[in-house]
């Protein structure tokens, strides 16, 4: 049986766990590093596993920490609210920490908004990073939920995923003012806006390259950001490949074309991630929620 753990405990592991750094930690937590150090030594022999590995630099969780480090932040958050409903405290609001690929971000969260009703009694904490930042996060116990592409590594006991919708990465160029696009087919050489080799797009598009033999992509351009490629290609400097969720508009008023090159429609797949543990009774409403839209990508 577990005992008399202190509550301030969890809260220096919080504090460790978000900087990294015994120093900045003490000094934030208002005691010396020697006093941090034990409390953190005591909590771990209590427990009976090693929270952080300090043979590392910087300072990192263990398996067993990763996990840990997630409930104790539901366990908090959980409390923390519950005593403020107590006290009757007025504008109550409970917090939902998002971590979601670049590309995703801005499409993804007006709609969640605009279908949550309740959404003013909750603050939303979301960064929008690179796909693979996304993944780190939710292993490291960083965020609640992560919005990102399939990602094997997730699909475990140990998480749980919702598939949001299927998209399609299109190849498009930017238009002239009359709307007639800037490339062609007839083009036999492309000047070509990239992702980067190690992001989900980049993935998927460098795939189709290997086996695509009519035309030449002469990359000049690299970026994780599809946001960034967009404005790159609708401004002239070249083509490349942009998710239909995003493109819709430029579409619609054609500041964007599509290239109809043979089998170059790639397809791509949206999931909300989260550890397979429980959460506090506002995450999985929020979780019981989002299965519940109907996304309408078209």
């Amino acid at each position: 049986m577990i005992q008399n753990i202190e509550l301030k405990w969890l809260y220096d592991v919080l504090t460790l766990e978000k900087h990294r750094n015994f120093t900045l930690a003490a000094d934030l937590r208002h005691v010396s590093q020697s006093s941090l150090s034990r409390r953190i030594q005591t909590l771990e022999k209590s427990l009976g596993f090693h929270i952080f590995d300090r043979q590392t630099s910087p300072l990192q969780l263990t398996e067993e920490g990763k996990l840990f480090i997630l409930n104790v932040r539901n366990l908090l958050s959980d409390f923390e609210y519950n005593i403020e409903k107590i006290k009757g405290t007025s504008d109550l609001r409970s917090k939902i920490k998002i971590a979601s690929a670049h590309s995703l971000s801005g499409h993804l969260f007006p709609k969640i908004l605009k279908n949550l009703k309740n959404y003013t009694d909750k603050t939303f904490y979301v960064e929008a990073i690179d796909v693979n930042q996304t993944v780190d996060y939710l292993k490291n116990g960083t965020c609640d939920f992560i919005m990102s592409f399939y990602d094997p590594s997730l699909m475990n006991s140990n998480f749980l995923c919702h598939q949001l919708f299927s998209a399609k990465l299109y190849l498009v160029t930017g238009t002239d003012t009359s709307g007639f696009p800037k490339f062609s087919l007839e083009d036999e050489s492309f000047p070509f806006m990239s992702y980067t080799d190690e992001s989900y797009m980049g993935k998927q598009v460098n795939q189709f390259l290997q086996t695509q033999q009519t035309h030449h992509f002469d990359t000049n351009f690299v970026s994780s950001m599809s946001t960034l490629l967009k404005d790159m290609i609708k401004h002239g400097y070249g083509v490349g490949w942009l998710p239909n969720y995003s493109i819709q508009e430029e579409l619609k008023h054609q500041t964007l074309s599509i290239l109809p090159l043979k089998n170059a429609v790639l397809p791509v797949e949206i999931y909300l991630y989260r550890h397979n543990t429980r959460l506090n009774i506002e995450l999985e409403n929020f979780w019981n929620f989002i299965k519940l839209i109907d996304w309408d990508i078209e």
